[in-house]
């Protein structure tokens, strides 16, 4: 009686969870409803008066397939399993969350399968709107930046408008009036090209029209769009008649979306130049004026596959065990046509236009080839630094590739560092966070580089999973001991290790010595060097 009333207090429970609980009796090869509670009948219309019908006699044949083959994986693994949400159900409906769990008797058969299923729909809904915030201006509704970069990938030709004059009416009349003026541009670019066309607020008031497929020249398009603001604005109860500048780029050749953007951003310098209320078409034979950095991208984008990159590396030396620990990696380029670029030259022109994306991964893979030779020098211990930059952070499969280059090169994660700089984080603070979290879980070292010239502050350290602090070679250059002590007793204080940049002389090596500093890198113990030409022995002496 009492095992009765237990099994009805229990059934009653099951009944009141919010998750829908199906238990499925193993009979040889059928599967039987058992016990099926509230929330089960309300998800997928099952419910107690099934109790000993099969799949089949329940459900139609394609779904009664798909769920026996379900459970089946069950009875042949005698495990439990796992299935993801997300996927449409032969039925037409989403799958939930399901765990499917084997309970077995005294005798080990296997006699029950116990299932919870989580309904997902709302949490669906709720991703869906997170993608769309994701991709889309908040206050036009077009499609941002974002999207244009990640999912607009072979467009025929790029129209980038930039309003002439815009400043004035913010200034004269407030950003709520420039905000109705925005909104306005984007409803008349909707209404002219609709979902024929790919349109993208990239950023105050500069707007992007894609044509996917060039079906007019590309004159006729941009005087269309010009056209489009000869009707005045209704700007504060008052008519104002506002104009355009419109720089175009045709894809020609295999011109990725950033190059797209930088030629037509060249093109909408010379249309602004020329008078405004024009277009401009990117000729790559026209010479155009404060075009350097361009030059570098298009460089850039085949300096991996000329096998124009390279690395050098600094040592990184530990004081108190007299010895080489690391060493860091040093980005360097020679580019066939031009020679020794600097890597303040190139570098941000690679990370403005998303180049350093492919340049890290490379970076990141060729470290790991030399660790292993290395290795072999200074001991398995050693620890190989990488600079990672914030347009890296922000790939949504960054941790993943990663983890994929360092398994080819059969590498533990525990053998690379990843220097960020603080800037990193001062824009998107949250997401860093988690990608680190990430990282730190999988075993990579966190280092924050050039410490104190930045955007630091004690809360940032705290929230975010930093192991390292490398203080700025300009505090080792002000020879400041009280401030460098300072932030050796911080840095302690949160359990971080410190390794002091630009250690030149002899006193600033002994300086940074007796103070207990735990890493030191610079020209005293090397230059940056090619891997061959490093010293195998390192002996700080009297300088």
């Amino acid at each position: 009686m009492n095992k009765l009333l237990d099994a009805s207090i229990l059934l009653h429970m099951l009944d009141d969870i919010e998750d829908s609980i199906y238990i499925m009796k193993v009979d040889g090869a059928d599967l039987k409803y058992y016990y099926v509670n509230r929330a089960a009948t309300h998800f997928s219309g099952r419910s107690m008066e099934d109790v000993g019908l099969t799949f089949f006699d329940t459900n139609a044949s394609h779904m009664a397939n798909y769920l026996h083959k379900k459970y089946m994986r069950v009875v042949k693994e005698r495990r439990t399993v796992k299935y993801e949400d997300g996927f449409v159900l032969p039925n037409g409906m989403l799958s939930g969350e399901s765990i499917l769990t084997p309970i077995f008797d005294e005798n080990d058969n296997l006699t029950y399968i116990f299932t919870v299923t989580r309904d997902i729909t709302e949490r669906k809904i709720h991703e869906n709107l997170l993608y769309d915030y994701a991709y889309h201006d908040e206050l036009s509704r077009l499609y941002n930046r974002r999207y244009l970069l990640e999912h607009v990938m072979h467009p025929a030709t790029l129209y980038l408008l930039d309003l002439d004059d815009f400043k004035n009416i913010n200034d004269m009349f407030g950003h709520d009036v420039g905000d109705t003026v925005l909104v306005e541009v984007a409803n008349r670019l909707i209404e002219q090209f609709g979902t024929d066309y790919t349109l993208v607020r990239l950023g105050g008031d500069e707007f992007i029209v894609v044509a996917n497929q060039e079906s007019e020249p590309a004159e006729q398009t941009a005087n269309t769009i010009i056209q489009l603001f000869q009707k005045p604005f209704n700007v504060n109860d008052r008519q104002m008649k506002l104009s355009v500048s419109i720089g175009v780029s045709l894809r020609v050749e295999e011109e990725t979306i950033q190059t797209l953007l930088k030629q037509a951003d060249i093109a909408l310098y010379k249309a602004k130049g020329a008078g405004r209320k024009s277009f401009h078409i990117y000729e790559a034979a026209y010479k155009y004026d404060h075009v350097e950095n361009f030059i570098h991208e298009l460089a850039l984008s085949q300096a991996i596959e000329k096998e124009e990159l390279y690395l050098q590396y600094q040592l990184i030396y530990h004081p108190a065990k007299q010895a080489v620990i690391g060493a860091e990696a040093l980005l360097r380029w020679h580019c066939g046509s031009r020679g020794i670029v600097q890597p303040n030259s190139f570098i941000p022109v690679a990370e403005e236009t998303g180049l350093i994306v492919d340049i890290g991964y490379w970076v990141v893979r060729q470290a790991c080839k030399d660790w292993h030779l290395l290795k072999e020098i200074y001991g398995a211990e050693f620890k190989l630094s990488v600079n990672i930059s914030r347009v890296q952070l922000n790939e949504v499969d960054f941790v993943v590739q990663l983890l994929n280059i360092i398994g080819e090169e059969e590498i533990s994660p525990h053998s690379i560092e990843l220097e960020i700089t603080e800037s990193t984080t001062v824009h998107s603070m949250q997401e860093v966070q988690q990608t680190l979290h990430q990282l730190r879980a999988h075993g990579f070292t966190i280092a924050l580089d050039d410490f104190g010239t930045g955007y630091s502050s004690l809360s940032m350290l705290t929230l975010l999973p930093i192991d390292k602090l490398k203080i700025d070679r300009s505090f080792i250059a002000d020879g400041n001991a009280p401030l460098i002590a300072a932030m050796l007793a911080m840095a302690k204080a949160l359990k971080m290790q410190v390794i002091a940049e630009g250690i030149e002389t002899y006193e600033q090596y002994v300086m940074l010595k007796e103070m207990a500093c735990w890493g030191i890198q610079g020209y005293y113990i090397n230059k940056p060097t090619d891997l061959d030409l490093l010293p195998k022995h390192v002996e700080l002496g009297a300088g």
